[in-house]
């Protein structure tokens, strides 16, 4: 039998990274000190991805209307916001006719085809008020959760390959390297987002599948190495993420 995760352990993985990924603060930092004062009296934000609305609700004070894409209904299950609309579909099949001054799309690349990126962004920048700007967000190749996904998988997709897309592009764009990360009370729970990383984003079920019963128990005996490492003299647990926030200005 392949390795597989639990939905108990899915759950325990995205409560984790909901509660303690710092990239919301990071983009709220960038927001507030590089584009707030470019940007029009009146401003609006269209969030493609926006999860469990973390990020959603430190941009709030921001603008004056915000509108939240997120395919998956539980993930804002208890999002609640006057002045923002939510709509459950993905960013595929959304045709709404407003445009905004920041269009964002944080952690959101890695589920669509590098060889789509360029028409991705280029819808993404659709919807981008003439002055306004397009933020995306992606984990780095530097830094300890790279290093982690790098002992299992060398194809793994990070902001690098996203700048050689926004190049070859010839997009105008800004790198800005942040340090986000995630935390964890137990052994057990930096385990759980350690095999979420991992099983989720360095194989596919197909691969998973065809393991052998040693191989599975090679691949979890060092994913509990990796998650003991992550323990600090406090006694929690913490795996830092680098992570690029790009900025790509509409003229």
């Amino acid at each position: 039998m392949g390795i597989t995760m639990s939905s108990q352990e899915y759950a325990t993985a995205f409560r984790l990274l909901a509660a303690t990924a710092r990239h919301p603060e990071n983009i709220e930092r960038v927001v507030k000190e590089r584009l707030v004062h470019r940007l029009p009296e009146r401003r609006e934000l269209l969030d493609v991805g926006a999860g469990a609305g973390k990020v959603a609700e430190r941009l709030a004070p921001y603008f004056d209307a915000l509108t939240l894409l997120e395919p998956n209904r539980d993930q804002l299950a208890g999002f609640r916001m006057e002045k923002a609309r939510v709509l459950v579909e993905p960013f595929e099949r959304y045709q709404g006719t407003e445009r905004y001054d920041v269009v964002l799309c944080s952690h959101v690349l890695y589920h669509v085809p590098q060889a789509d990126w360029g028409a991705f962004i280029e819808r993404l920048l659709g919807y981008v008020r003439p002055g306004g700007y397009c933020i995306l967000v992606m984990a780095a190749a530097r830094g300890p959760t790279y290093a982690l996904c790098q002992e299992f998988s060398r194809t793994l997709l990070f902001g690098e390959h996203l700048v050689e897309t926004l190049r070859r592009q010839r997009w105008p764009h800004e790198v800005v390297a942040t340090m986000s990360g995630f935390r964890a009370k137990s052994f057990e729970e930096m385990y759980t987002l350690c095999r979420f990383f991992v099983l989720e984003g360095c194989f596919t079920a197909e691969q998973l599948a065809l393991l052998s019963p040693d191989e599975t128990r090679q691949l979890d005996e060092k994913l509990r190495l990796r998650a003991e490492r992550c323990r600090e003299v406090d006694g929690a647990y913490r795996l830092e993420q680098d992570e690029d926030l790009i900025l790509i200005p509409r003229p």
